[in-house]
């Protein structure tokens, strides 16, 4: 055991000298479970944490697009940092392991109602299953992690898609409250699916699940790890907004748009522009301008319900609408059946419906605490009187390179600040903290 942490070590030393990681990054790296406690002064991070919470987190993480210093906290105390404030996910946490479990359900033309959909199904799995239920090839495969679930397709084409997302829905919300979705479980009846499907990633930003639902592919893959991304400049920006960089893999009404030479309609029903990951529209050069729609509550079901008319699922060129809902479970399948219905009654049947949630976030509960306390107990710990953070997201932070410059200090002292923060209770409200290089090297733990 010895020999392989040794060797492991001396692979990291290798690589971050080739990389010229500066000594002190080089002092804070460390692998393997033998590091799980502090050695000399030096504290040991990411390493330590179990490796289900490691994976989740990598599949998470894109360097160059994902905050500069990310913490796990002791509790699911610390929620939010998302656009919409309703949806507060919690932090990655170590108490127990963060419940990824989301629903997921195929039901309409296409889909073999016999077909078993496994508990552990991911988000990445939508796509690539919807692909195969319209006989749609995608190209480069080998770009995205996700795969077709088995059985779903009959050979049966629709000539519509229609994706449903809950948003900040998990499985924990739906089993507590049992009885405020008869459609979704209507659909779990004749269709095939799951409650026990995952995310496959944290933390759970709906805008970087959503982005999985729409790529096949995960965070780490597609590049859109929360509401807040840095661009190629490393400008940190709105993911999706103006001046945003692209997913780095294509959706599949991207691709789907490209093969029919953009004679398939596509059409996103959004709560926010962060949602767009859905359908994504932007990825191809040449591209037409999809459909796009802002609504929330039941302006949802009449944006939908107008795209709809206007010929999605006429012809035999498919089309693909996606439809973001948000507000409470109930709520939420009232809607869903009603988009349903229209969607049935526009393609005349002709139509596979996926439906699926993006992560448990519900809002804020009992002492939770603020991200924006978080940060402002940062500012303070972190010497000089310049901000040196520039935004914030479930899970991290990102930081101002030129202020860290002019300080003359690292991400690091970020990294003490956040590890010195204390909760409601008084007993440190972060188990782990570190910068993102730590994510880069996790293979080595």
């Amino acid at each position: 055991m010895e020999c392989v942490f040794g060797r492991r070590l001396l692979i990291l030393l290798v690589l971050l000298g080739l990389l010229a990681i500066p000594a002190g990054a080089l002092r804070a790296a460390c692998v393997g479970r033998s590091c799980a406690v502090e050695v000399g002064s030096v504290r040991v991070p990411f390493c330590p944490l179990p490796a289900a919470l490691r994976a989740d987190l990598v599949a998470g993480f894109r360097e160059g697009r994902s905050p500069d210093v990310l913490a796990v906290a002791r509790t699911p105390t610390v929620r939010g940092a998302t656009r919409d404030p309703g949806v507060a996910p919690p932090w990655p946490f170590l108490t127990t392991r963060p419940d990824t479990s989301v629903p997921i359900v195929f039901a309409g033309t296409g889909v073999d109602p016999a077909a078993v959909v496994p508990g552990g199904t991911g988000l990445d799995q939508i796509a690539p299953t919807l692909a195969d239920v319209i006989g749609f090839r995608r190209p480069h495969p080998e770009v995205r992690a996700g795969v077709a679930v088995r059985g779903v397709a009959d050979g049966a084409h629709p000539r519509l898609i229609l994706e449903i997302a809950w948003k900040g829905v998990g499985r924990a919300d739906l089993r507590s409250a049992p009885d405020a979705w008869p459609f979704l479980s209507s659909l779990l009846r004749t269709g095939a699916g799951t409650l026990d499907g995952t995310t496959g990633s944290l933390p759970l930003d709906p805008t970087a699940t959503l982005t999985t639902i729409g790529t096949g592919g995960l965070p780490s893959q597609h590049g859109i790890t929360g509401t807040l991304v840095r661009d190629k400049r490393g400008k940190v920006v709105t993911a999706w907004g103006r001046g945003s960089p692209l997913s780095v893999i294509a959706t599949l009404p991207d691709d789907l748009d490209q093969r029919e030479n953009q004679a398939s309609k596509i059409g996103l029903v959004a709560t926010d522009p962060s949602d767009r990951g859905l359908t994504g529209g932007n990825w191809y050069l040449g591209h037409d301008h999809d459909a796009f729609v802002t609504a929330s509550g039941p302006g949802a079901v009449t944006a939908a319900s107008g795209l709809l008319a206007s010929g999605f699922g006429r012809d035999r060129v498919p089309d693909v609408l996606a439809v973001v809902l948000d507000g409470s479970i109930r709520s939420m399948d009232l809607r869903t059946r009603q988009i349903v219905v229209a969607a049935r009654e526009a393609s005349a049947g002709s139509v596979v419906v996926a439906v699926a949630g993006s992560g448990s976030a519900a809002a804020h509960r009992g002492a939770d605490v603020r991200v924006a306390d978080v940060v402002a107990k940062v500012e303070t710990a972190v010497p000089g009187d310049i901000d040196v953070v520039t935004g914030a997201v479930p899970g991290g932070l990102f930081l101002n390179q030129d202020a860290l410059t002019s300080l003359g200090i690292t991400g690091q002292a970020a990294v003490q600040a956040l590890l010195d923060v204390e909760a409601p209770d008084g007993s440190k409200l972060f188990d782990d903290a570190f910068q993102g290089f730590a994510v880069s090297f996790a293979r080595y733990c």
